[in-house]
C-alpha cells in the first residue's frame, strides 16, 4: 500500500510512523464473502473482515444524504456548496451526534436489513440480533475528534461476548479524512484480554472517596453525574486503553492497518480488537457509523436494549472494592 505524501496521517496532530514496520494495509476479505468457514477463520486469525463494495451503493448514498440532512439542522455547513459533499463552517467541532439515528428510515435499512442482517446470519449461523442503540460518528477536522485506541469489551461486556461491530462510512474516505485504523493481532493478546478487556467502564471503585453517596445521590435525582463529581470517582477504566495510537503501539505491538475507503465498504470485527481513528485534515466532516451485532439466542448486554437504551451510565454503575 502506498501512502499519500501529503497530508501524512495525524493523530491530534502528531505524526503517525507509516514505515512498513508500523502501519500496513487491511486485508479485503470479499474474494471469500460467499465461504463462511473462509470467512470465520480470517475473523479468528486477523480479528476483522474488511469488505470492499459489500454494501450497495446507492443505499449508502440514501443513508449519507438523510444523515446529513439532520446535521444541517445543528448550522454545520458551510453556505454554497451542495449538502452532499458536506464542507463544515469553519471552527465546527463534533465528535459524534445521535439526531441522524432518529427517525431515519434510510439509514435503518441500510444497517439493520437486508445484505447486513444476512451477512451476521451467515457468519455466525443462526438468527440474529442487533443493539437497539446505534453509534453515529460525524469526525471534523478539529483537535481530540479522532477516536482513541479502544475495544469494545469495557463498553458493552455484560451480555455475549460474541458481539461484532460493523464499521460502515457513510461517504468516501481517502486517507486525509481519518478513517478507521485497526491494531494488527490485537485480538489475540492474551494479557491484553486478561487486564483491560476485563474492564468495564461503568465499574467505579466503592471504597475510594465518596463514590457511593455522589452515585446514590445521581440515581435518586435521576441525574448524570457533573464533571468534577466523575473526577472524583476512582472507576475501572475511562474506556480508551491509551491516549494515543503511538502509546497503543509502543505497549501492545502490531502495527496500525487501514485504508482508503469508498461507500459501500463495510468492516466487521470483535469485542477485543484494539481500534480507533486519525485526524480528519479537510474542509469535510467525515461520517460513519457503529452497529452491533450478535446471535439471538445469547445473551444481550441490558445498556444497549430498548426505545431509550441506558447506555453507559450512572444508572448502571457497579461498585466494587479496589
Amino acid at each position: 500500500m502506498s501512502l499519500p505524501a501529503t497530508p501524512h496521517p495525524t493523530f491530534g496532530g502528531q505524526a503517525l510512523d507509516t514505515s512498513p514496520d508500523h502501519f500496513g494495509p487491511l486485508r479485503p476479505s470479499i474474494d471469500a464473502v460467499e465461504d463462511r468457514d473462509e470467512l470465520y477463520r480470517r475473523l479468528a486469525q486477523d480479528g476483522y473482515l474488511f469488505l470492499p463494495g459489500f454494501l450497495d451503493r446507492d443505499q449508502v448514498v440514501a443513508a449519507r444524504l438523510s444523515s446529513l440532512e439532520c446535521l444541517a439542522e445543528l448550522d454545520l455547513f458551510q453556505e454554497g456548496y451542495p449538502l452532499v459533499e458536506g464542507v463544515l463552517k469553519p471552527g465546527v467541532h463534533k465528535r459524534s451526534a445521535d439526531e441522524p439515528t432518529r427517525d431515519n428510515p434510510a439509514l435503518q435499512q441500510l444497517l439493520y436489513a437486508g445484505r447486513m442482517m444476512e451477512l451476521y446470519e451467515f457468519i455466525l449461523g443462526g438468527p440474529i440480533r442487533h443493539y437497539d442503540y446505534t453509534w453515529f460518528r460525524a469526525k471534523t477536522p478539529t483537535a481530540n475528534a479522532a477516536t482513541e485506541p479502544h475495544c469494545d469489551i469495557v463498553y458493552m461486556g455484560r451480555g455475549s461476548k460474541r458481539v461484532h461491530t460493523s464499521w460502515t462510512p457513510l461517504g468516501d474516505v481517502p486517507y486525509e479524512m481519518g478513517g478507521l485504523m485497526i491494531l494488527e493481532k490485537s485480538h489475540l493478546q492474551e494479557e491484553l484480554k486478561q487486564s483491560y478487556g476485563q474492564t468495564d467502564v461503568d465499574v467505579y471503585c466503592e471504597n475510594e472517596g465518596e463514590a457511593i453517596a455522589l452515585i446514590a445521590q445521581a440515581r435518586g435525582e435521576n441525574r448524570e453525574l457533573s464533571s468534577e463529581e466523575k473526577q472524583s470517582i476512582k472507576w475501572t477504566t475511562l474506556g480508551a486503553f491509551a491516549a494515543d495510537p503511538i502509546t497503543a503501539q509502543n505497549q501492545v505491538g502490531g502495527r496500525w492497518l487501514s485504508a482508503e475507503y469508498s461507500m459501500g465498504d463495510l468492516i466487521v470485527f470483535g469485542m477485543y480488537l484494539m481500534h480507533g481513528s486519525h485526524d480528519n485534515q479537510t474542509d469535510r466532516i467525515r461520517i460513519s457509523t457503529d452497529s452491533r451485532y450478535q446471535l439471538a439466542a445469547e445473551p444481550m448486554d441490558e445498556r444497549w436494549v430498548g426505545k431509550n437504551p441506558i447506555m453507559n451510565s450512572v444508572r448502571v454503575a457497579k461498585g466494587m472494592i479496589c
